[in-house]
């Protein structure tokens, strides 16, 4: 999906069951970063705002990694969405 392109302010990131969801804003999402709090408007385990920290590098095909948690142990939680 070229998201790039596309006029949006939010991202809802799930598992695949939906049991657990995370809203961000676009420019929590956006850009390049390593391991840095990054804000969680809402989501399935807290109903306000928060910060977790994820990892969206440049060149590393594998990323973002988004998580309902810091990055660090968010996948042994299962807390990577």
């Amino acid at each position: 999906v070229p998201f790039h392109k596309a006029v949006f302010n939010e991202f809802l990131f799930t598992t695949g069951d939906c049991k657990k969801w995370l809203i961000a804003k676009k420019h929590s999402v956006w850009g390049w970063y390593a391991n840095q709090p990054r804000r969680i408007e809402k989501s399935s385990s807290r109903r306000g705002a928060y910060h977790a920290r994820w990892y969206r590098r440049h060149r590393s095909a594998e990323d973002p990694w988004i998580s309902l948690t810091n990055h660090h142990g968010a996948g042994g939680r299962g807390d990577v969405l």
